[in-house]
């Protein structure tokens, strides 16, 4: 009976999958990398699914992507060091919050992206849709003043 219950616990644990938000990076360092579950996606990483293409960016296109970050109704910026922005994103319906780390390289003028959802094991495409969004923000933003 009690291997009943630890199989249900297990099982329960792994259903819900839940993580942490991200320790901030040391300046000059890459983003954090993603964990085993599928639920993450990072510019930095070449890891199968949780790969994706960093964003190309000026500075000036770094600075208008964090305002308008700042003016979304959800996202909360929680720390801005400059090149490096913490944030969480609530998604509209279920209202989960997941963790967002944005680094902007000015050497190669790319903004590289961690995503990563909080709960669950897998996040139906959420994290990428939001990267792509972030992309789609940044190439509607000249770049130049």
């Amino acid at each position: 009976m009690g291997n009943i219950y630890s199989t249900l616990a297990l099982t329960a644990l792994l259903l819900t999958g839940c993580t942490s938000p991200p320790e901030k990076p040391p300046p000059g360092t890459s983003l954090p990398p993603c964990g085993p579950l599928p639920n993450c996606v990072n510019t930095e990483s070449s890891a199968g699914d949780q790969a994706i293409e960093p964003l190309q960016a000026s500075f000036t296109q770094w600075q208008a992507l964090k305002a308008w970050l700042a003016s979304q109704q959800n996202w909360t910026i929680t720390a801005d060091d400059g090149d490096l922005v913490q944030a969480v994103a609530t998604t509209p319906v279920m209202r989960y919050r997941d963790d967002v780390l944005l680094r902007y390289d000015a050497a190669r003028n790319v903004v590289h992206v961690r995503s990563s959802s909080r709960l669950g094991i897998g996040d139906m495409g959420a994290n990428y849709a939001r990267v792509e969004q972030l992309r789609k923000q940044l190439a509607s933003t000249p770049s130049q003043p």
